[in-house]
């Protein structure tokens, strides 16, 4: 095989192996603002992150994985917004009125940053492989300016043997890594 012919073994070696990793990394859309810096000292308050997909309580759940994320990250002081149990269904449906609610608690209570977002998408995909799919937005409000200071939309879709808290977990760190954690 002369050189030519090794040169083009190689580049069609190199392609596949790109081609597979895409293949077995899932597919992954992010959006974000520029990277962000903050105090690990200062205190974090966890507002609503509002569920639109159909999985039950998706919001909590991945208010519960940033909160462990930022932990490790070095934030030690983190307290989520607890609601008042909504007495209507106006009150259950009204998200903005909530997140306003908690905004304000979060400010009185003295807190430096708010971290809230949305989750659009929560679930396996139908049909026989089942593939997990995870799709939401976050962004970090400095409640002294109540500035938005961080914002970024992230979706990823896993592949076969996958399970939806990892593809979760995933997509949200990747996303958490765009907020610099330092000590002032």
């Amino acid at each position: 095989m002369g050189n030519e012919g090794m040169t083009m073994y190689k580049s069609s070696f190199f392609g596949l192996l790109l081609l597979a990793a895409l293949v077995f990394s899932g597919c992954s859309t992010t959006s974000t603002t520029q990277p962000v810096r903050v105090d690990a000292n200062a205190s974090w308050a966890l507002l609503p992150i509002t569920n639109l997909s159909t999985t039950p309580r998706a919001g909590h759940k991945a208010l519960s994985m940033v909160e462990n994320i930022l932990r490790t990250r070095g934030v030690s002081s983190i307290d989520w917004y607890q609601p008042e149990p909504a007495l209507s269904l106006v009150a259950l449906l009204d998200n903005a009125a909530e997140l306003d609610k908690s905004l304000r608690w979060a400010k009185s209570q003295g807190y430096r940053y708010g971290l809230t977002g949305t989750v659009h998408e929560w679930h396996y995909k139908a049909g026989p492989d089942k593939e997990p799919v995870v799709g939401l937005s976050l962004k970090l409000v400095d409640l002294a300016s109540e500035e938005v200071i961080w914002q970024s939309v992230n979706s990823k879709t896993g592949w076969g043997y996958t399970s939806l808290s990892g593809v979760a977990g995933k997509t949200i760190d990747a996303m958490l890594k765009r907020i610099r954690v330092s000590d002032r």
